[in-house]
């Protein structure tokens, strides 16, 4: 479990505790919501992982007032199948993609 908060740097980071009690610097690539469960998620790539990463954690907000968040793990399988199919979704929209090109 790790916490971030939204700042006024466009460039969000997070160091994610691993399992085998390793660390990962990831970058924050998309905050979420699936409307079902109004619940919001988080897409993080690691800072200088492998270009197949993409961890998908659940998001749990201290203080909506400042944006100040817990990021979790998904547990459950269905949950998590849920939140990859939506994550998916959003990538395959056009927009996004466009979107994605352009930071390069």
């Amino acid at each position: 479990m790790s916490d971030f908060g939204y700042g006024d740097d466009i460039d969000l980071t997070v160091t994610l505790e691993l399992d085998d009690d390793t660390s990962v610097e990831c970058d924050v690539i998309l905050v979420f919501e699936i409307e079902e469960d109004e619940q919001e998620y988080v897409a993080l790539y690691p800072s200088s992982g492998e270009p197949d990463e993409i961890y998908l954690m659940r998001c749990n907000y201290f203080d909506e007032s400042t944006l100040e968040m817990e990021i979790e793990s998904i547990d459950d399988d269905d949950e998590f199948e849920l939140v990859s199919e939506a994550f998916d979704a959003i990538m395959e929209q056009e927009d996004w993609n466009d979107t994605m090109a352009e930071d390069d």
